[in-house]
């Protein structure tokens, strides 16, 4: 990264920051490996009071809901076939990786819309029960849980209040191609592989 120029100081109303950051830690944060950082990050948030990961969280959450936001992955296929079983593609990863950012950041009923894609693209698919395909469906499955324990805590801070009706939809779709795989899946015989989540849904009221 080029080292800033003066003039770049002599427009700043206090040369020793960049929008609220300082300019060596800019630096950093603009050159650091993506290992380091989070490295850096957690050990920031791990001994800080729990006052900062809180703000942490709400300034994740600022940058996922705004419009300069990283757009949702939109690969083409999920799933593909080379073999008896279906292979999960890189672009599977991705659409997860999104969705763990989303119910990490504390927003679970957002994630809840990008897990029931994911779901009814499993639709029509037949796996064996150690192959690939049923591996990621038993992490899809841990990743749902979770997303629906972000999605209650939202909703019990109060985050949620003021569109109760569309937490209401974002639930009720997640539950529907939930119950989809499940009508799928039995069809063929199959182990419907996302029971826990929808265990955990079925419990949950509000």
């Amino acid at each position: 990264m080029p080292a800033p120029s003066s003039d770049a100081f002599n427009r700043l109303p206090d040369s020793r920051s960049l929008n609220h950051v300082n300019l060596m830690v800019d630096s950093f944060i603009a050159n650091a490996r993506v290992e380091d950082l989070r490295a850096t990050i957690r050990i920031l948030l791990s001994t800080m009071p729990p006052s900062t990961a809180q703000a942490f969280t709400k300034a994740a959450r600022s940058r996922l809901s705004s419009a300069n936001a990283s757009p949702l992955p939109r690969p083409q296929i999920l799933f593909y076939y080379d073999g008896p079983d279906p292979t999960p593609t890189s672009g599977l990863y991705d659409i997860l990786a999104h969705a763990r950012a989303l119910y990490g950041a504390g927003m679970g009923l957002t994630s809840f819309g990008v897990f029931a894609t994911i779901i009814r693209s499993s639709l029509g698919l037949r796996w064996t029960p150690f192959g690939t395909a049923a591996e990621a469906f038993t992490l899809i499955d841990g990743d749902i849980c979770q997303a629906i324990q972000s999605a209650k805590e939202e909703i019990d801070s109060g985050r949620a209040s003021g569109d109760i009706e569309s937490a209401r939809t974002k639930v009720s779709d997640l539950r529907a191609a939930l119950k989809e795989s499940a009508d799928a899946v039995a069809r063929w015989a199959g182990d419907f592989p996302f029971e826990r989540a929808t265990a955990t849904l079925e419990v949950w009221k509000f």
